[in-house]
């Protein structure tokens, strides 16, 4: 079985060595109602705040600049103020969708419109459900956040159908302002 979260490591290289505060962490887990996954709390300590491949965002509970509370708090309340009925999704609801405490956790997102949200699942493997945009619909993938990521930043389609990007290079990290 393949340790993603190595394999992501391994494939963007050194960290950036953030320094981590659990207080941080607990705050933000209170507010979501939801622990998060350790491996997206690793990557995040080691590599967030960033851009992967130039398109990729993640925040840091830390940080001024990217904060990663502020920017869910403000992500659930822009899509709860959408109206779902029109969207699509495999196995959710659209009219009755819920972001936040008790719902979709924002995790990520793009500068091409697609967010990534967890979906805590009792006794499960939290599943991942991308949002794209430009199409309204959800995308679910049952795995780890770091098999989503490996994955992603191999260029496999990760957020919907036909979605990789045409990346060809060595996967980049690109350090954002505190």
């Amino acid at each position: 079985m393949t340790d993603y979260l190595q394999a992501v490591f391994d494939m963007l290289g050194p960290a950036i060595n953030r320094d981590d505060e659990p207080a941080d962490w607990l705050r933000l887990e209170q507010e979501i109602g939801s622990p998060l996954p350790t491996d997206f709390k690793e990557f995040v300590a080691r590599y967030a705040p960033a851009e992967l491949n130039d398109r990729l965002y993640i925040h840091h509970p830390g940080s001024d600049a990217w904060n990663l509370l502020r920017w869910m708090r403000e992500t659930v309340e822009a899509f709860d103020a959408c109206a779902w009925e029109e969207a699509t999704a495999a196995s959710l609801n659209p009219g009755h969708l819920v972001f936040g405490k008790g719902g979709l956790i924002p995790l990520a997102s793009t500068n091409g419109g697609e967010y990534l949200f967890l979906l805590p699942r009792h006794g499960n493997t939290p599943l991942l459900v991308v949002h794209v945009g430009d199409d309204d619909d959800f995308y679910e993938y049952d795995m780890s956040f770091t098999e989503w990521l490996y994955r992603y930043l191999s260029d496999e389609d990760m957020t919907g159908p036909n979605s990789s990007s045409g990346w060809d290079g060595a996967a980049q990290v690109s350090k954002l302002p505190a």
